[in-house]
């Protein structure tokens, strides 16, 4: 499938999508999000797809929601929130992982992204903004996910005074996984999902969903567990150990 404003590159079981809209530091327009909702779908049903990656083209990660778009009436807007068009949830909840490749700036929704994405790599400009506030509005994914993430306190602070996070100081919050130069971003984000993608896709989905279910997850985890147990992978990891070669997982 095709895409107006995103770009997909699938190798080796990786697939790498773009924000593809560099003259607006790609802002996320409708059309935008509905067609990552589509990609998602696509790679969703795509089984030879293990890992995501999510970058952006030019300068910048993202932007945030295309302001421009807001003067088309809050209908529109308002709808693309609605749960089943909501793509910031739809990443969190997306059953592979999806690792962020942040080349920049990344504000409003282009933040919220990062708090949906199961890891992410830095480049040394990158810098991480919650900025809703400055438009009377506030970011609806960072209110719930950000304060987890950081700590009330710190999140408070960040959204009330729209100040921007730096690389480093992400890093350290523990927002991001790493910080790399920026001509080595996409090499770091390669070398991690390829670590990723040769392990048992069952179980890094069981731990994606329990993880993410946070306190709840303990009682979650022992059923997956046990689950997890009676599967094909499961069989083919102890053989592989006790053979002393490298497993071949199917993800059955």
């Amino acid at each position: 499938m095709l895409f107006e404003t995103l770009l997909i590159d699938k190798t080796d079981g990786i697939a790498v999508v773009t924000l593809n809209r560099p003259e607006k530091l790609n802002a996320v327009s409708l059309k935008m999000r509905s067609e990552i909702l589509s990609l998602l779908e696509e790679l969703r049903e795509d089984d030879d797809v293990k890992v995501v990656i999510f970058t952006g083209a030019g300068s910048a990660f993202s932007a945030g929601a295309d302001i421009s778009e807001f003067k088309e009436g809050k209908d529109k807007l308002r709808a693309s929130q609605m749960p089943d068009k909501d793509i910031t949830r739809h990443i969190y909840e997306f059953e592979k992982p999806v690792i962020g490749a942040i080349n920049g700036v990344a504000t409003g929704k282009g933040s919220q992204f990062t708090l949906a994405f199961d890891m992410n790599i830095a480049s040394e400009d990158a810098k991480f903004g919650w900025g809703a506030t400055l438009l009377g509005l506030l970011c609806p994914y960072g209110i719930i996910r950000l304060p987890k993430e950081i700590t009330r306190f710190r999140a408070k602070e960040l959204m009330m005074t729209c100040r921007f996070l730096s690389a480093r100081e992400a890093y350290e919050w523990g927002i991001v996984n790493k910080v790399v130069p920026k001509d080595k971003l996409m090499e770091a984000a390669m070398e991690l999902a390829a670590k990723i993608k040769e392990m048992p896709p069952l179980s890094i989905r069981a731990i994606k969903e329990a993880v993410n279910i946070g306190m709840g997850g303990y009682e979650y985890s022992r059923q997956v567990f046990a689950n997890l147990q009676r599967t094909e992978d499961a069989d083919e990891g102890a053989r592989a150990f006790l053979e002393k070669r490298k497993p071949h997982f199917t993800g059955r």
